[in-house]
């Protein structure tokens, strides 16, 4: 197929799996950043990567609403 590619379709599955990880990655890095003696507070920066990345995958393939067309004129 030639010219642009097809919108891409959300999906749904994949965003609630995403927003799941999301929210894991975000519990266990307050728990590392809350401890200072926590073993894994070297990796860190990694959780807030993995972090970041599973929040726009949510947020990418989630339907978003569609904007309501606009009216033009005044319609009496």
């Amino acid at each position: 197929m030639f010219g642009r590619k097809p919108a891409q379709q959300p999906a749904e599955m994949l965003a609630q799996a995403e927003q799941t990880r999301a929210d894991g990655l975000a519990r266990r890095i307050g728990q590392i950043s809350s401890d200072p003696t926590n073993p894994s507070r070297g990796s860190l920066p990694l959780y807030q990567a993995a972090y970041q990345d599973a929040s726009g995958n949510a947020a990418a393939h989630t339907a978003q609403p569609e904007k309501p067309r606009r009216k033009w004129g005044r319609g009496k």
